[in-house]
């Protein structure tokens, strides 16, 4: 193994450059007016005035790159002799990232998402000069981003001007790759016409708007077709709506540089493709998963791909996922395969035995692909590889040696809890390039976390110890969180090792404010120590699996009698750090409310409500008499009314504004409202659709549960609501909880608040309140007492 891994590692280091590990070039690509054109919408200044400040260039090269570098791809910043900043850089991600550094590191500026407080950009008097030049190489060619399920808990109702802003935060954090999903299902509905499927059909085998992450390949099909009012199969002029949306973006990020991957087919089908087909090797029962070495496979995938590419491009990058048998879908197969000698390992890379199915699938599968893009690149999802044994070797080695070398690359996305390179002697799939990325976030749920040492550490130890590393990335199931975390992140490839944390915090807490603020800074050292602590947190994620520690499961959202993901548990930290640096910010914010500051304040209120609330939901939940019950649902309910006030501060926390923006797509079609409006309140609430007159919870409940305003208020507070009453009546007639009836009652109030069309019944903030400093204070005071923490889980 070790051999086989220093030979890896000396062509690799000895091309230096991207195509030693990937057929793929990223330089050259995007233009220098595009990236000129980001400046001026994140910079609010005309192109003339970006054109009279800055001189973007894109460039072949550089200056001779340092022995740490591992690619061409890099950027430069010197003073140009007509005043002017000049930026030269190889494509247009470098171009954009070395002139947001420059703008960070000389204007104190910071770039964000829209909903996590946005760009920080006060303009200079005048541009400050560069000075000695500035040169900066990519460490690994590719920073990626995205997860497939990502475009359903963020992106649904973006809107062109959300992916502008999307976009342009992109490409000023450097990243160059990226998955492009958006509107798979007009492509898919035309290639199905192509094999006896009709519209009706497709649109009811169809997931609905909010979850078609789960029926483009993941064996859930039909949610919120037919489930009561609101419900109704995939509108067909979502699909055209959505396909013209991917035009643009595609157009959008192409100008931009950035490099996008394709959706591609994977094997489900429509049922009625057994009555259709009855030949074909289709799963018999369940969702229908088509087998690639059946001849239909490579048909469907080639009329599929011939209109992808004919309707859109391509970047010739492709995704999809799968053992691609007729089994199961990609995420649900246990799988079986040839067992290695008991008591006698493998030793070295090529004496592992190449499984000869595992070898013949993932042929077919490229080859599916490869027959119309004789430069297609596969990128896989690891996912599914995690949990293997040794035994498993075998499979894994046939799959990815069944694709030609450097057409093959590996997202390994859990690299902060459970990464799979290192496993087996540093195995690294078999040489396969691959991506070592994070996935750090579950649902799109909202709370604080993530440890920023093991960023600092685990990625530089892993280019230290494999040759195969391609890139960093992160995979998050849903964004709008955590801005100091993945800040920190997209900085990743651009690093020569581990840097000092606390001075990164002083420089961080100075750009995300636009100016120098002690208590500012003290506030992120204490987060630092916290939330996003070091081994303390790492090894907190790590024991509960990153799954559970990873979600919100706070008194808040719980549900009370419920499972495991509804279910608060004791945080890694200590939440009297998090609550003197919610006073700190609250001293930071005298001085003025930045966007990014209002966005601080009222997350770092929030995380303190919401470890707050654990100690009255438990109160609630294991008090014995009714007063007792009574008592604690009050205190509960009163800090989910004071979290609900303190969300409505902030526009990144509003429950409204993503249902303002699910109708949009409505066109004023009052059907199609609710339909839209019913799926953007189901997903982050009861995940599937709470169907009429049920007395049963929904199995995914609360998976994306989010702490919106409007939902906390509403959906969450009727939740606990129900509890109090029951509990109360129970307890009093000497008996035990009757979950039954709590079950139907939750159920209830569910379908209630997702059909409560227009918040007619359960109104909500529309906009962002203007006093959030004095909010914050108020509930600082009212809550910001050291006593609290010592009772939290009494």
């Amino acid at each position: 193994m070790q051999m086989f891994r220093a030979l890896l590692f000396w062509s690799f280091a000895t091309g230096a450059c991207e195509e030693a590990l990937v057929a793929y070039t990223f330089a050259g690509r995007g233009s220098a007016d595009a990236i000129g054109s980001v400046l001026s919408r994140v910079l609010g200044l005309s192109t003339g005035e970006v054109a009279k400040a800055f001189d973007l260039r894109l460039v072949t090269n550089c200056s001779q790159a340092p022995p740490s570098a591992r690619t061409q791809l890099c950027f430069e910043l010197s003073d140009a002799e007509d005043g002017r900043v000049r930026i030269a850089a190889t494509s247009g991600p470098e171009l954009a990232y070395g002139t947001s550094w420059y703008l960070r590191t000389r204007c104190n500026m910071s770039f964000s998402w829209n909903r996590t407080g946005g760009n920080q950009v006060s303009l200079p008097k005048s541009w400050p000069g560069v000075g000695q030049k500035v040169t900066k190489y990519r460490k690994v060619p590719i920073s990626y981003f995205n997860n497939v399920v990502t475009f359903s808990y963020s992106y649904t109702w973006y809107s062109f001007k959300d992916w502008e802003a999307w976009l342009d935060w992109a490409v000023l954090n450097g990243i160059n790759l990226v998955i492009a999903y958006t509107g798979q299902e007009e492509v898919y509905r035309k290639t199905f016409n192509a094999f006896g499927v009709n519209d009706s059909e497709f649109s009811s085998w169809s997931n609905g708007a909010a979850w078609l992450a789960w029926s483009r390949g993941q064996s859930m099909h039909g949610i919120g077709s037919s489930c009561g009012d609101g419900c109704m199969p995939l509108p067909l002029s979502w699909m055209a709506g959505q396909w013209e949306l991917q035009k643009q973006i595609l157009d959008r990020s192409r100008s931009l540089g950035l490099v996008s991957v394709l959706p591609t087919f994977q094997g489900n089908v429509p049922p009625i493709f057994r009555e259709l087909y009855p030949q074909a090797n289709i799963s018999k029962t369940g969702a229908a998963w088509l087998d690639d070495l059946d001849p239909l496979f490579a048909k469907i995938q080639q009329q599929y791909m011939k209109i992808m590419i004919q309707d859109w491009g391509t970047d010739h990058w492709y995704e999809t996922d799968g053992y691609f048998n007729q089994n199961q879908g990609p995420w649900a197969r246990t799988l079986r395969g040839p067992e290695g000698r008991e008591g006698r390992p493998w030793r070295r890379a090529e004496d592992v035995p190449v499984d000869p199915d595992a070898f013949a699938h993932a042929k077919a599968a490229y080859e599916s692909m490869s027959k119309v893009d004789p430069r297609a690149v596969w990128l896989y999802q690891g996912w599914i590889w995690r949990g293997w044994g040794e035994d498993k070797l075998p499979f894994m080695k046939g799959f990815v040696s069944a694709v030609p070398p450097k057409h093959f690359v590996m997202l390994d996305m859990f690299d902060e809890v459970d990464p799979e390179w290192n496993k087996f002697n540093n195995f690294g799939y078999f040489g396969t390039p691959f991506i070592w990325s994070v996935l750090h976030n579950f649902g799109g749920n909202t709370g604080m976390w993530g440890s920023i040492s093991t960023l600092n550490s685990e990625f530089p130890d892993a280019l230290k110890h494999a040759a195969s590393v391609a890139g960093t990335g992160a995979a998050p199931e849903g964004i709008d969180q955590n801005p100091f975390y993945y800040s920190f992140l997209t900085d990743l490839p651009w690093r020569a090792g581990p840097i000092d944390l606390q001075q990164w915090v002083q420089t961080w807490a100075r750009q995300r404010y636009g100016r120098s603020s002690a208590a500012a800074e003290e506030a992120w050292q204490l987060l630092l120590g916290s939330v996003y602590a070091n081994e303390t947190n790492a090894q907190a994620i790590r024991s509960r699996g990153g799954f559970i520690a990873e979600k919100n499961a706070d008194g808040l959202t719980a549900l009370a009698l419920g499972g495991g993901q509804a279910t608060p548990h004791e945080s890694w930290y200590k939440l009297s750090d998090v609550v003197q640096a919610w006073g700190k910010l609250n001293e930071a914010a005298k001085s003025g409310v930045t966007e990014t500051l209002r966005y601080d304040l009222v997350n770092a209120g929030r995380e303190v409500l919401s470890k707050v609330s654990n100690r009255f939901f438990a109160q609630m939940i294991n008090a014995t008499g009714p007063t007792e019950v009574q008592s604690a649902g009050n205190s509960l309910l009163a800090v989910l009314a004071d979290a609900d006030r303190l969300l409505c501060g902030d526009r990144g926390f509003l429950a409204s504004a993503r249902i303002r923006s699910a109708k949009s797509w409505a066109a004023g079609n009052a059907t199609l409202e609710h339909y839209l409006e019913l799926a953007a309140r189901s997903l982050t609430t009861v995940w599937t659709p709470q169907e009429p007159k049920s007395s049963t919870i929904t199995a995914l409940c609360d998976y994306a549960n989010r702490q919106w305003a409007g939902q906390v208020g509403g959906f969450y507070t009727l939740r606990h609501q129900c509890y109090i009453r029951q509990a109360v009546e129970d307890l009093s007639a000497k008996r035990q909880v009757n979950k039954t009836a709590f079950d139907a009652c939750v159920a209830g109030v569910s379908y209630e608040w997702t059909h409560d069309f227009g918040s007619e019944k359960y109104p909500m903030c529309e906009e962002p309140t203007s006093d959030v400093l004095d909010i914050s204070v108020e509930l600082f005071a009212k809550y910001g007492r050291p006593e609290l923490e010592a009772r939290l889980w009494v």
